[in-house]
């Protein structure tokens, strides 16, 4: 039999301890001022010893208190741990992502912090390959690739997510003001943010949707849509952007989309991992939290609730 002290105790001894203050504890652990006060008081009647010294509205540690909140953080901690393997059988070790540069820096870091908070056994690799790259990353669990659809990838778990289209986006203030973005037409008054060296992209957008506008006179490309992105962010200009890219910022209000029509991306994204890694609770854990199911055209196996 193991000879402890009440588990309430301890955790309301490590919330004030952590804190320094009892008041906040109680917040924390949804209990009262008092109640927090007596499991401290409990808890130094059972060691014998002496945790807090008052000082105001303020408690500071004794050098026991010190030492005991060490290693009962260091216990609490192991425990989290234990009780997050035994919900969630498999989320431990590593998961190793690569990414295009354009998702890598808007769309996953938001999403590998959140991921990382639900399953801390888990540490999450982000690695970064280039936008155009056919080839899987052989160190990776899960590739994401942008491919014409003329690759083979038949060896491999290869699910394509759903057509994307592009369409211009900006920042809220270049709608404002008399040269404010209006109309398609407006366009030539504005710098054109480019995510190719070619511009051909816009091109394409501006030969559908405005066919009789002069090149716009200012232009900017950059190495990938991420940075495109960013400046369109910091109002250097309009740049073409998708759901995937842009979503979080078009959600917040950060971005707008000052008109409403696009035009298919010729191409597409597709999630590409080893056959026998399909059925694994962390790939799959991953792509549900995530939020990638509802990106991708089909799933053959799987995904479990959180």
């Amino acid at each position: 039999m193991r000879k402890l002290p009440s588990l309430s105790a301890l955790r309301a001894f490590e919330a004030a301890a952590r804190h320094r203050h009892f008041g906040r504890a109680a917040d924390e652990l949804c209990v009262t001022h008092s109640a927090i006060s007596h499991q401290v008081r409990s808890l130094e009647g059972v060691l014998k010893v002496t945790l807090f010294e008052k000082q105001g509205r303020q408690v500071n540690l004794t050098d026991a208190g010190l030492r005991l909140l060490h290693s009962v953080q260091q216990a609490l901690d192991m425990m989290a741990e234990a009780c997050s393997d035994a919900a969630h059988p498999g989320m431990r070790g590593s998961l190793k992502i690569s990414a295009p540069a354009e998702l890598a820096h808007r769309f996953f870091p938001r999403v590998i912090g959140e991921f990382s908070q639900r399953y801390p056994g888990l540490t999450v690799h982000l690695l970064v390959h280039d936008s155009d790259s056919n080839e899987i990353n052989p160190g990776a669990d899960i590739t994401i690739l942008y491919s014409m659809g003329d690759t083979d990838w038949t060896r491999y778990w290869a699910v394509p997510f759903r057509a994307i289209d592009f369409f211009p986006v900006c920042h809220p203030s270049l709608l404002e003001g008399e040269e404010s973005l209006q109309s398609p037409a407006d366009l030539v008054r504005f710098c054109l943010l480019h995510d190719d060296q070619d511009g051909k992209t816009w091109a394409t957008w501006l030969g559908t949707h405005a066919a009789a506008l002069p090149a716009p006179a200012r232009n900017l490309h950059f190495a990938h849509s991420g940075i495109a992105i960013e400046a369109a962010l910091q109002k250097v200009g309009v740049c073409l952007a998708d759901t995937l890219t842009a979503g979080d910022e078009l959600k917040s209000g950060r971005l707008i989309r000052p008109f409403a029509v696009s035009v298919p991306s010729p191409g597409n994204y597709y999630l590409v991992a080893e056959r026998r890694k399909r059925t694994e609770a962390r790939l799959a854990a991953f792509m549900q939290f995530a939020g990638l199911a509802q990106y991708l055209c089909e799933i053959n196996s799987p995904i479990p609730e959180n």
